[in-house]
């Protein structure tokens, strides 16, 4: 047994990664995406069960940070330590915001304005030791703006409108094997719709040069800026430092929407997890 054992997990709407730190070295395994608003206790305690088997038998897990989307409410937050007990009953756990992994792997202790861009949106005010200020979370349907989601959603829009050239339009269809029939029975008569969405981002990174795709993604890149700077009046000075995939993903045209919004980009970091796993191995 292990006497420094100690589980780090980033969950985000597509893939929660898993990472073990012990006697020196780092056991990795990813699972499904869990969101504590969305993800029901049926697959959350299914995919907390694929993991667990998957560590190494000789470890015992002291402690345990999970980092998870969903997890800024106190009841969500506690609901999912009780989930991980199930499974790891004699741990000491610490359930997170998926933001404060950001704010752990990139702020390094100082004041900044730190967000997520991946298959959803967030962002907070983190002072260097906790988040003073956060924009409301209000999900895929109503919020998310400039996420993977949000940009699948305009993606599709333009899809459905007719507005996107044909060229484009045809590459879509072939790629994904759509039409506007699918696309509505996917977004309204089967399950996470988002993820359906979310699937597209990739979709308009190769047809990002294009004028028509390159003006949706700056168009949702400065939506999110507009949005997120009202609930944070008296931070011009401050850096945005990102995550997720689709920040870094899309840096150059993040970074032109955010000059054009008047925000400084600090780092962007597409996964926070292997800088918080470095770190806890320097301090180790």
């Amino acid at each position: 047994m292990f006497p420094h054992s100690h589980l780090l997990v980033d969950a985000g709407g597509t893939k929660t990664a898993f990472a073990l730190l012990y006697d020196g070295g780092v056991f990795r395994c990813q699972c499904d995406g869990i969101n504590a608003n969305y993800t029901s206790e049926a697959d959350i305690l299914r995919i907390l069960g694929e993991a667990a088997p998957q560590f190494p038998k000789e470890v015992s897990i002291r402690e345990i940070d999970y980092y998870g989307a969903g997890c800024a409410t106190p009841q969500n937050a506690f609901r999912m330590e009780g989930y991980l007990r199930m499974y790891f009953p004699t741990a000491d756990i610490r359930v997170w915001s998926d933001l404060m992994a950001a704010c752990h792997a990139l702020a390094g202790g100082r004041e900044a304005i730190v967000c997520i861009l991946g298959t959803g949106a967030a962002s907070c005010h983190y002072d260097g030791q906790e988040m003073v200020g956060r924009a409301p979370s209000l999900g895929w349907l109503l919020g998310d703006e400039g996420s993977g989601t949000h940009l699948g959603k305009c993606l599709v829009t333009a899809y459905l409108s007719e507005t996107l050239p044909h060229p484009i339009r045809t590459a879509f269809e072939e790629r994904y094997h759509l039409n506007r029939d699918l696309i509505l029975h996917k977004l309204y008569q089967e399950p996470k719709p988002n993820l359906f969405l979310s699937q597209f981002a990739p979709f308009l990174n190769e047809f990002r040069e294009e004028p028509t795709t390159r003006q949706l993604i700056i168009n949702a890149f400065e939506t999110f800026f507009v949005k997120q700077k009202s609930y944070y009046p008296n931070c011009d000075n401050l850096p945005w430092h990102f995550t997720g995939s689709v920040a870094a993903h899309f840096e150059d045209i993040l970074r032109e929407a955010a000059e054009t919004a008047g925000c400084k980009i600090g780092e962007i970091a597409g996964d926070p997890m292997e800088r918080i796993v470095q770190l806890e191995i320097s301090n180790s």
